[in-house]
């Protein structure tokens, strides 16, 4: 599991945005790389209800659950589903100003 404090995060110029998301992600990522490098695969995880998770960890309230990440071994021929490379055109999610 990662999650951040939300306490303890940068808020950015103008006090709507703070850093907790952004950092905790940057943490996963490291993660995930670190464990691909010892040959360990894993995969983030997101569905999943982080009320109850917190409360089955007794996390205090200033923490906040970004994602599970799960760690381990891929059976063989394992992969991701077949929509995984599809992509839609850049014109679809992309705005040029």
């Amino acid at each position: 599991m990662v999650a951040f404090d939300k306490d303890n995060v940068f808020t950015y110029p103008g006090g709507k945005i703070d850093s907790g998301v952004e950092d905790a992600a940057i943490v996963a990522t490291h993660l995930m790389l670190a464990a691909y490098d010892e040959g360990i695969d894993s995969c983030w995880l997101n569905f999943f209800d982080p009320d109850k998770l917190e409360e089955d960890l007794g996390l205090p309230e200033n923490e906040e659950i970004l994602m599970i990440l799960d760690l381990g071994y891929a059976t063989e021929g394992a992969g991701p589903l077949e929509n995984h490379n599809s992509r839609k055109p850049l014109s679809e999610t992309v705005s040029y100003i």
